[in-house]
């Protein structure tokens, strides 16, 4: 037995007395019709859209169909959990999993879904390789956070205001991962602004090959996607 909401209107009977009236494409009225189905069924009512369950009880009667799209089906019972995330899915109560959707009443892997989980994958891996430190002179340890090539500019600027040949007291960390402060030439702040510039460049056109490949993949290729390997792997190459 199944009954699916077409219109929901009001009726006024003789006495002035309204109620809202529950009719499928039948114009069969569902107060009649929930009569019908079996008392030791499970009433399942859910969205014909969506295949969210909205409501479910043995008892027919405790089903309340209230907007067109609203169906109302019977299954063998079955303890239910209730929880927001519940779809009625060919005859059953499920769950969907990760990267799931419903398409025309089936479940199917949800693309889009997992296609904007990878490429957030990838942005935060840009930003890592980007900011990823290296190594200057064979002994210095430098991070290529934002802050530092901002004063990197801003020193470049001030040596050529001053016509100084120096800058006194950068900071970098030793192989020892202690501090030290280190006189930087005019040629030095060049080379770190370019090294800095580069490995940006590069963590950003890395995430772009892989974002922009990523609609020519199989389903089951992207089911598969380990973003920080691919990730690995293209930036190495």
């Amino acid at each position: 037995m199944k009954f699916e909401v077409n219109e929901v209107k009001i009726i006024e009977e003789e006495d002035g007395f309204k109620y809202y009236g529950i009719f499928d494409k039948d114009n069969k009225d569902w107060y009649e019709e929930l009569k019908k189905f079996d008392k030791d069924t499970l009433k399942v009512m859910y969205n014909k859209d969506t295949h969210l369950v909205l409501s479910t009880n043995q008892d027919a009667s405790m089903i309340a169909p209230t907007m067109a799209g609203d169906v109302v089906e019977e299954i063998p019972f079955q303890a239910v959990e209730i929880a927001p995330d519940n779809y009625f899915v060919d005859g059953k109560i499920v769950k969907l999993k990760e990267c799931e959707t419903i398409k025309d009443g089936k479940i199917v892997f949800n693309r889009d879904f997992k296609i904007e989980q990878i490429k957030k994958e990838l942005s935060e891996l840009k930003t890592e390789h980007s900011e990823k430190e290296f190594v200057y002179k064979e002994k210095y340890l430098q991070r290529n956070r934002e802050l530092d090539k901002n004063n990197l500019n801003n020193i470049v600027t001030m040596m050529m205001a001053t016509k100084k040949a120096t800058f006194d007291g950068w900071k970098f960390k030793n192989k020892e991962r202690t501090d030290e402060y280190v006189t930087l030439t005019m040629q030095d702040v060049l080379e770190l602004s370019k090294i800095m510039t580069e490995q940006t460049t590069k963590a950003m056109h890395t995430e772009t090959v892989l974002r922009e490949n990523l609609v020519n993949l199989s389903d089951e290729d992207l089911k598969n996607y380990n973003a920080s390997e691919e990730f690995k792997k293209l930036w190495e190459s």
